[in-house]
């Protein structure tokens, strides 16, 4: 495997070293840089004139200076093309760059002493060579000069604004790399545009100034060539596959360079775009799972005007529920959340995005039965979406009672205050790891799912939505990786084998919206959640998109399983089948056999109070046939 990458490489290192020979042969040079190049020469050889005659121009020798001047520039300019002096931007001038300057205009002094030497009694009769000599100092300093200045200024003028300028690649189609360019022409951005990648347009060419470099599949190449800080991908080189191909080809380069995308182009046509629309190639942009187009007239018509509250509403389920829901323009949103600060973020975010909204901020505990009827019949709650939960696995094996209290006994709790109050639906929110559950939080919502399907029949109806984790959540392994990158490593994983179903959390939402619409009384709803992901790939992935080199700049560490943890989730247990609905990601789950023993609450709660872990956990074993707890 090694080997092979080697070999890779090598061959990779070969066609770069070859591409250059072709680049080589046919140059493009800035014009403005070109012009003023020979300005320099040009004033070099007239000071260094001036300078050797005492500061005076009357002397008969003046008669050869146009002659000297056009020989200088022809020279030069041959040997400056040469050593590639018209390359490269002058705020990143480095001390390589000064030893080319230096030895370009060596040579052409060289050149231009022989020349005049040659030819000093037929054409520069007492012409002084020392002109020559002073003219390659004065010329040397003036090219560094120009440089050295420009680069103090670009830096002095980044420290004091805090900004450093991003050397950026665009990858995208000749019209929107032009429509983009002009955008940034028209605003003010940290980004310096070194190149474009089309394949649209022959490389060499510029695009408003901007040289083509290549085409698209060539940009890890072109980052590593050009040094390139960022590559900003455009529609439709923002694809999955697309991001995934150049994060494969910066691997293998060992290239460090960030990944950022704008999502859609509609405000790029205008040239309507801001450093807002420019946004970084999150781990959900790999995740490769096609968009569907739901049918949400249904999901409109259960919550328009009506009621709803949310349990756990500052959570990271709970608060995208609130934001989507609100956008269906609800009668009444009630936050219920026992977290003061998680309460007053999300109530402050929905008050400015959604101004018009009657929102209602309640403190109050799931597991209090006086909490939550207050909350039901003071608000006349039509639709509960129940998301308050403990959802942490190695936390829950150290604190099982607090588990067992709020994830069993609060649903429970809440769905008897839903019937006595009336409330039209009740939506629960489970997790893939209620099947074949190893983990006391698995087996905790796998009873808080057996707790409301099988209760009695009432006026309240009750429907399961169960999916597996979600990118971003604050259970997830995510933000726990991405701090990880920030920190400077380890990044520490359970196995390179443990793979989970992953979903954004904004696609989760929108499906438990729908499921819960389309769901009915009684029923299990499983969101399609594609293929499992393994969690090192997904570390490796991360660190990729911060701009660093897995193994190299970050280190990744098997720490091994923790406590509850198994090597892959499960959407459906053993006697239960899936079967399609309406909706194309969305279905519903069949018993197979019959139903196991159904739970007693009021012997879990006892048993809780009793503070008698063992025993719940035994208990827990006659409910779960199908438990792997230990």
């Amino acid at each position: 495997m090694a080997s092979d990458k080697t070999k890779n490489s090598l061959i990779l290192e070969i066609n770069d070293w070859l591409e250059d020979i072709i680049e080589f042969l046919i140059p493009v040079r800035s014009l403005l840089v070109s012009l003023s190049n020979v300005f320099t020469v040009i004033l070099s050889i007239v000071l260094a004139f001036y300078f050797r005659h005492d500061f005076s121009f009357h002397t008969p020798e003046v008669n050869y200076l146009p002659k000297v001047i056009l020989l200088a520039v022809l020279v030069k300019f041959i040997i400056f093309l040469v050593f590639r002096l018209y390359e490269g931007m002058w705020r990143y001038v480095s001390i390589t760059d000064l030893l080319k300057i230096f030895f370009a205009n060596l040579i052409a002094s060289i050149i231009l002493l022989g020349i005049v030497s040659f030819y000093r009694s037929s054409y520069f009769p007492g012409f002084s060579l020392n002109v020559l000599l002073i003219d390659f100092l004065i010329c040397f300093l003036t090219m560094s000069g120009k440089r050295v200045v420009m680069r103090i200024i670009r830096e002095y003028a980044a420290k004091a604004t805090g900004v450093q300028n991003l050397r950026t690649l665009i990858v995208g189609n000749m019209e929107n790399v032009n429509s983009l360019i002009y955008a940034f022409s028209s605003m003010s951005s940290r980004r310096k545009i070194i190149g474009a990648l089309c394949e649209d347009v022959k490389i060499g060419h510029t695009i408003r100034g901007v040289p083509v470099l290549g085409e698209p599949p060539s940009a890890a190449k072109c980052a590593k060539k050009h040094r390139a800080s960022e590559i900003l991908l455009l529609p439709p080189y923002s694809t999955p596959a697309s991001i995934r191909e150049i994060m494969d080809d910066l691997e293998l380069r060992e290239t460090k360079c960030a990944l950022r995308m704008v999502p859609a182009y509609s405000d790029i046509a205008d040239g309507h775009i801001s450093v807002s629309h420019i946004k970084e190639v999150e781990i959900e942009d790999l995740l490769g799972r096609k968009p569907v187009k739901l049918d949400r007239t249904e999901v409109n018509l259960f919550v328009k005007d009506k009621n709803i509250m949310v349990t756990g509403a500052g959570g990271s389920i709970g608060s995208e529920l609130c934001h989507q829901i609100a956008a269906y323009k609800p009668a009444k949103l009630v936050l219920f959340e026992f977290s003061e600060f998680n309460l007053y973020e999300i109530n402050r975010k929905l008050s400015s995005e959604y101004p018009q909204l009657q929102l209602v901020n309640f403190i109050g505990d799931i597991r209090s039965e006086e909490n939550i009827s207050r909350a039901l019949s003071e608000h006349r709650i039509d639709i509960v979406y129940h998301s308050a939960a403990f959802k942490h696995v190695p936390l829950m094996e150290e604190n099982p009672l607090m588990a067992f209290g709020t994830n069993v006994i609060g649903t429970a709790t809440l769905a008897d205050c839903c019937e006595k109050s009336g409330v039209k639906r009740v939506v629960l929110i489970s997790t893939d790891k209620a099947v074949r559950p190893t983990s006391i939080m698995g087996a905790t919502k796998r009873l808080a799912e057996k707790v409301i399907l099988e209760r009695p029949q009432s006026s309240t109806e009750f429907v399961v939505v169960r999916f597996g984790n979600v990118l971003g959540s604050s259970g997830s392994v995510i933000p726990l990786f991405k701090q990880q990158i920030r920190d400077g490593g380890p990044v520490t994983v359970t196995t390179g084998t443990v793979t989970r179903y992953f979903m954004s959390i904004p696609e989760a939402v929108d499906l438990v919206l729908q499921a819960g619409a389309i769901g009915g009384n009684r029923e299990i709803m499983v969101l399609e959640m594609g293929e499992q992901m393994k969690i090192y790939d997904m570390a490796k992935r991360l660190i990729e998109l911060s701009g660093l080199i897995p193994g190299k700049d970050i280190e990744i560490k098997i720490v091994g399983m923790r406590p509850g943890e198994k090597e892959y989730e499960e959407l459906f247990s053993a006697d239960e089948k899936a079967e399609k609905t309406s909706s194309e990601r969305i279905y519903v789950v069949k018993k197979n056999g019959a139903s196991s023993l159904a739970v007693d609450v009021e012997k879990v709660r006892i048993l809780i109070l009793k503070n008698d872990v063992e025993a719940v956990k035994k208990l827990v074993c006659g409910y779960i046939p199908d438990h792997k707890l230990s």
